[in-house]
């Protein structure tokens, strides 16, 4: 990418934190409404301070050691408190007969363990059971997991339905995996369509390979999870307990772009472990655009980001990559989508620094050329 050279005046404005909706082709009752009416306040990104500040503009930005670049024109800041963003987490439990003993406790073990932590509060999770525990349900039919066994709702207010819901043992016969995710994300981007500023994420946790439905492959399922994401970006998170082909599950992960499922199944006791890793993940970096104050009209390539840790008064302008895949490892930030951006998303190397930030400050500059990575 190039690096700028106009100089204009900056206009900083604080930005909350939003999802985008498209279509998804994989379910046609998607854009019906949520099963579920809870709506529930979601989980929280990042607690940020904003502030207003004068700095000096230019060309160079800072990078994330947090050395300045060139100087020039004054630019005059203005900035609010950043939103967080809601989270929603839907969960997709098997009960098949082969979770029973040690991976039945350790899975529902570790799930009381998230739902009671004083982290997750203000996460909002529902949970759905496959083989159905629905009365006179049909493990098979779709129908029969279009509406979450317990609905999502915020924690840790929800903790003891969903606790409560769990089965002493696993009794299911068979696993039925494809109508269960099925249900699961008709359910999720629906919710995801009802409530655009939400994160709505589904997260799967099984021990082994579908049976008992005809005509299932892993490749169906996958595209589940790939329609899913296309659709309004909900992601399929996946945990393969002992007895699952990692490799398939696997497939599944990375349909619904969360690149690999989560692999216990050499210790179901890394269940507790695993579901604050996709906690962090889910809480992730993602901002939405805000609109340019002062009736400026948006210019896509006229964005800055700037970020500056806490405890510091030194901010780091991140460069703007064109994807995820020009991040290239490094530092910096990219659209959703450079034609018409609705967000901000943070590269991997740069994610995690802000994510374990609470104290940081972030806005986005709008008048000066993009910082280019």
């Amino acid at each position: 990418m190039r690096r700028p050279t106009a100089i204009h005046r900056h206009f900083l404005a604080a930005f909350g934190l939003s999802c985008v909706a498209t279509a998804w082709w994989g379910c046609a009752e998607a854009s019906a409404p949520p099963q579920e009416t809870a709506t529930g306040a979601g989980g929280s990104s990042l607690t940020l301070s904003m502030s207003s500040s004068t700095g000096t503009g230019g060309n160079g930005g800072f990078n994330m050691s947090g050395s300045g670049g060139s100087g020039g024109d004054v630019c005059t800041s203005t900035s609010a408190k950043a939103e967080a963003v809601p989270v929603d987490l839907v969960f997709v439990l098997d009960r098949s007969g082969s979770m029973v003993g040690a991976k039945w406790a350790g899975t529902t073990s570790a799930l009381s363990t998230f739902f009671d932590d004083p982290v997750s509060a203000g996460i909002a999770a529902g949970l759905l059971y496959f083989p159905t525990i629905k009365p006179f349900g049909v493990a098979c039919d779709v129908e029969f997991y279009k509406v979450l066994d317990v609905p999502i709702a915020p924690l840790p207010d929800n903790a003891f339905a969903l606790t409560n819901s769990m089965p002493a043992s696993p009794t299911g016969a068979n696993t039925p995996t494809y109508t269960a995710l099925d249900g699961a994300l008709r359910v999720a981007t629906a919710y995801q369509d009802a409530h655009p500023t939400h994160k709505v994420s589904v997260v799967l946790a099984t021990d082994g390979d579908p049976t008992g439905c005809e005509g299932v492959t892993i490749d169906g399922i996958a595209s589940l999870a790939k329609s899913a994401l296309n659709y309004n970006g909900v992601l399929t998170y996946v945990i393969g307990v002992e007895g699952s082909i990692i490799a398939n599950l696997n497939q599944i992960a990375a349909a619904g772009g969360t690149a690999a499922a989560y692999d216990i199944t050499e210790d179901v006791s890394q269940f507790s472990a695993t579901m604050a890793a996709i906690r962090t993940a889910v809480l992730g970096c993602e901002f939405g655009l805000p609109p340019p104050p002062l009736g400026m009209s948006l210019v896509p390539d006229e964005v800055n980001f700037s970020y500056t840790p806490g405890g510091t008064d030194m901010p780091v302008t991140l460069p703007r990559a064109d994807d995820l895949a020009d991040c290239g490892g490094l530092p910096g930030w990219y659209y959703d989508n450079n034609l018409s951006p609705t967000k901000i998303l943070i590269c991997p190397a740069s994610c995690l620094t802000i994510q374990n930030d609470s104290l940081a400050e972030i806005s986005v500059a709008f008048g000066c050329d993009s910082v280019l990575n």
